[in-house]
């Protein structure tokens, strides 16, 4: 833990967790002073990783971070550079890419730069390029199979995207419903205007709506759908923030929050009621909903001993 980055919060953040038990009763998983100093260690490693993503809008960035054949390819920051060219469309597209595969630990963007970029072998397939034939994409996929099949040649989706199939035909449903969902109103813009036309502007408010409008993209899942729109938030593409974790649907944050508040992963509890109690968490320790669902996750991996959770 090197990185001196909100390293100054520790103490605050302990001092919180205990305001918050001073008023709603003990948290049997942080019982043990280790099991919360893991817990902390989690949060702090937590807020760091959204600070540097932030730390990029500060930052200029290379042109060839757009480019599949480059070994500089990186979609967060391509979208991100697309965004300040006013693609916005194009942003969210390369978004949604990063998201979908995600950055491997080991092999990096690899995954992602091999299928926008047809594998070095043809079109690098924008928004515009894959709206004009989807098929030419799908055909692609299957004539590139054999190479995705074999980790050594495609690389590996990172570890959230994990269980996500690599068979053509399951990452072409994939990209033609998320297309299918960006632009059925008209674009990602439009749709964010018509929910501020009918719920007002608030960035909560517009988190929910995207996300429960986002359910028939295949492939996403809860995990899937608030990763990407927490991301596209953390890159500014829309004034968005999640007002809850949104436990309803989780794995591993949901038995985060069991943890925490019963001593045990496996307690019998709904995951509303406690994504309620989780939520109510945020008003002492100030660290936003996202912090609070990764944190969580990762912490229940390892409460004993801080692990540095990455890809």
């Amino acid at each position: 833990m090197s990185n001196p980055i909100h390293r100054d919060r520790h103490q605050e953040l302990l001092n919180s967790l205990s305001h918050y038990e001073a008023a709603h009763g003990p948290l049997p998983g942080i019982a043990d002073p280790v099991w919360r100093e893991t817990l902390v260690a989690q949060i702090i490693s937590s807020l760091r990783r959204i600070e540097f993503i932030r730390s990029l809008h500060n930052k200029k960035i290379d042109g060839r971070r757009l480019d599949p054949a480059s070994p500089l390819f990186d979609p967060l920051q391509g979208s991100l550079l697309l965004s300040r060219k006013g693609e916005a469309d194009e942003a969210i597209w390369l978004a949604f890419v990063g998201t979908h595969f995600g950055k491997h630990l080991i092999d990096g963007w690899k995954l992602p730069a091999l299928v926008f970029g047809s594998f070095g072998n043809g079109p690098v397939w924008t928004a515009a390029r894959y709206g004009a034939d989807p098929k030419q994409f799908e055909d692609m996929l299957d004539a590139k199979g054999a190479c995705l099949i074999d980790p050594r040649q495609s690389g590996r989706f990172s570890n959230h995207r994990q269980y996500q199939s690599k068979k053509p035909v399951v990452i072409a449903r994939v990209f033609r419903s998320f297309y299918d969902w960006q632009f059925e109103n008209g674009g990602f813009d439009a749709r964010v205007r018509q929910i501020h036309q009918k719920l007002g502007q608030q960035p909560t408010q517009t988190f929910d709506a995207l996300y429960r409008s986002m359910k028939d993209v295949y492939g996403f899942g809860r995990l899937g759908i608030f990763d990407f729109l927490t991301m596209i938030g953390k890159l500014g593409l829309a004034p968005i923030e999640p007002g809850s974790v949104y436990l309803p649907g989780a794995t591993g944050p949901l038995s985060g929050a069991k943890l925490l508040f019963h001593g045990d992963r496996k307690f019998r509890a709904g995951a509303k009621t406690l994504g309620n109690r989780v939520d109510g968490l945020d008003p002492y320790l100030r660290v936003g909903k996202q912090v609070l669902e990764d944190s969580l996750c990762n912490w229940q991996k390892s409460p004993e001993r801080y692990v540095y959770f990455k890809g």
